[in-house]
C-alpha cells in the first residue's frame, strides 16, 4: 500500500486531535512573535498578466536578500452536495500540467467581487447549478512559499438546475458520484488536485459533524 493510501486509512477520523492542532497553532503564534520581518528596501513588479503579477522584493537584513512573490487575487473552490453523501465533481483539462484533473468547481475572484459572490458564480458557470445554501468550510494558502493566493473552500447544497456558462477556453465534464467513491478514485491516482482532496476529506471527516 502506498504512503498516500495508508495516510487515508485511519480508524478514527479525528485522529489528529484538537489538542494537537491547538498546540501546533500556539507554537507558530509564539514563534512568529520572535521573528522580526526584514525591511523591504525595494520592490519591483516585473510582470503583470491577466491573473497574476510577479513581484521582486529586495529585503534589507544583514545582507540584501531577494524574494520572488506571485501576487494572486485569490480563488474559491466549491463542493456541490446533491444529497447527503452524493456530490458533483468536474473532470477538467488543466493546461499548465497538460492533464485532465478530477476536481471540485473552482475559479479566480474577480475585482470587486466577494468570495461568496464568486463561489455562486463559479458553481453556476461550471456545473449549471445554483446553490440554495452556501457555507464556507475553510480557507487555505496553497503555495505560501511564493504566492499570496488564498483559496476559500465552500460547500453548496439545495442545488437548483440552471444553465452552464463555460468560458471559451474551458474544457470539462460533470461527474456525479458518492463522496466515498470520489475519495477512493483519488487514492488510485499518483497525482491529485490538492484543494479537491482537502475539500472531500474535510467535509466527510470534520465538517459534517458540526452541521
Amino acid at each position: 500500500m502506498s504512503s498516500f493510501n495508508s495516510c487515508l486509512h485511519f480508524k478514527n477520523p479525528y485522529a489528529v486531535s484538537l489538542s494537537t492542532i491547538f498546540f501546533v497553532n500556539l507554537f507558530f503564534l509564539l514563534s512568529s512573535s520572535y521573528y522580526n520581518m526584514p525591511e523591504i528596501k525595494e520592490s519591483k513588479v516585473i510582470y503583470s498578466g491577466r491573473v497574476v503579477r510577479l513581484r521582486i522584493d529586495y529585503l534589507k537584513d544583514k545582507e540584501i536578500r531577494v524574494r520572488e512573490v506571485v501576487e494572486h487575487p485569490g480563488a474559491v473552490a466549491i463542493l456541490p452536495v446533491i444529497s447527503r453523501g452524493r456530490i458533483l465533481l468536474i473532470n477538467q483539462y488543466r493546461y499548465p500540467v497538460g492533464k485532465w484533473i478530477l476536481e471540485v468547481p473552482a475559479g479566480t475572484i474577480k475585482a470587486g467581487e466577494s468570495t461568496d459572490e464568486c463561489a455562486l458564480r463559479e458553481l453556476e458557470e461550471e456545473t449549471g447549478y445554483k446553490a440554495g445554501i452556501l457555507k464556507k468550510m475553510l480557507t487555505i494558502y496553497p503555495s505560501p512559499g511564493y504566492s499570496t493566493e488564498s483559496i476559500y473552500i465552500y460547500v453548496a447544497s439545495e442545488l437548483e438546475k440552471s444553465t452552464q456558462k463555460l468560458e471559451e477556453d474551458e474544457e470539462l465534464t460533470i461527474i456525479e458520484m458518492d463522496i466515498d467513491e470520489a475519495i477512493e478514485e483519488l487514492k488510485k491516482r499518483d497525482e491529485v488536485d490538492g484543494k479537491t482532496l482537502l475539500a472531500l476529506l474535510y467535509y466527510k471527516y470534520l465538517y459534517q459533524g458540526y452541521e
